[in-house]
C-alpha cells in the first residue's frame, strides 16, 4: 500500500512538470511562427508600427535595439565589436520585437539538452503535438501583413505565451544565444 501511495505522489508531482514542458513546446511553436512572419516585413512604416506596439505594451523593450556584426566565414555574430574594423562584417539590426521574440524562443528550446521541439531531435509525440498546436494557433489568427497591428493588438497580446516574454535582455547573452540558433540552423 505504501508503494502505491508513493507512486501516486510521484505521478501527481510530475504532472505539473509535464504540463509546463508541453506549454513551453506550444510556445516554441507559436513564437517561431510569429518571429518568421514579422522578421521579413520590410516596409519601414509597418516595422515602425510593430516597434511602437512593443514599446507601448512592453515599456522595458524600448532600449532593445541592437546593431550586431555577423562574420559570414564563421557563421557567427561577433561578441567584441568595439575597436573592430566593421567593414569585414555584415551589420544586422535587431529591433525590440525581434530581440524579444528570438530571446524567448531560443531560451525555451535551449532549456533541454536536445533542442526539442525546435529542431526535432528525439522529441516525444506529445512534444511535437504541442509545438504544432502553437504553430497552428498562430496560423489560425494571422490574417496577413496588411493586418499586422490587428493581429498584435487582438491575438498576440492575448496569447497565453506572452507571459514568457522577457524584457531584461543582456546584449552579450543575446549574441551567444543567437549564435546557438545560427549553428543549429546551419548544421544541415
Amino acid at each position: 500500500m505504501k508503494h502505491i501511495i508513493n507512486i501516486f505522489l510521484i505521478l501527481l508531482w510530475s504532472l505539473p512538470m509535464k504540463a509546463d514542458a508541453f506549454f513551453e513546446d506550444y510556445c516554441i511553436g507559436y513564437f517561431e511562427e510569429v518571429y518568421w512572419v514579422l522578421d521579413p516585413i520590410e516596409e519601414e512604416e509597418v516595422r515602425d508600427e510593430i516597434i511602437n506596439f512593443f514599446n507601448e505594451k512592453f515599456p522595458q523593450s524600448e532600449p532593445l535595439n541592437f546593431n550586431l556584426y555577423y562574420n559570414s566565414s564563421t557563421r557567427q555574430f561577433i561578441f567584441n565589436d568595439q575597436n573592430t574594423d566593421h567593414s569585414q562584417f555584415i551589420e544586422v539590426n535587431y529591433p525590440n520585437f525581434e530581440i524579444l521574440l528570438l530571446d524567448t524562443y531560443i531560451s525555451l528550446f535551449t532549456q533541454g539538452d536536445n533542442y526539442c521541439p525546435a529542431f526535432w531531435n528525439n522529441c516525444s509525440e506529445e512534444s511535437l503535438d504541442s509545438f504544432f498546436s502553437g504553430a497552428k494557433e498562430f496560423s489560425d489568427t494571422w490574417r496577413g501583413e496588411e493586418n499586422v497591428l490587428s493581429f498584435l493588438e487582438n491575438d498576440f497580446i492575448n496569447n497565453q505565451c506572452i507571459s514568457l516574454l522577457n524584457t531584461k535582455i543582456d546584449r552579450t547573452q543575446f549574441i551567444a544565444d543567437l549564435n546557438i540558433l545560427i549553428r543549429e540552423l546551419t548544421n544541415n
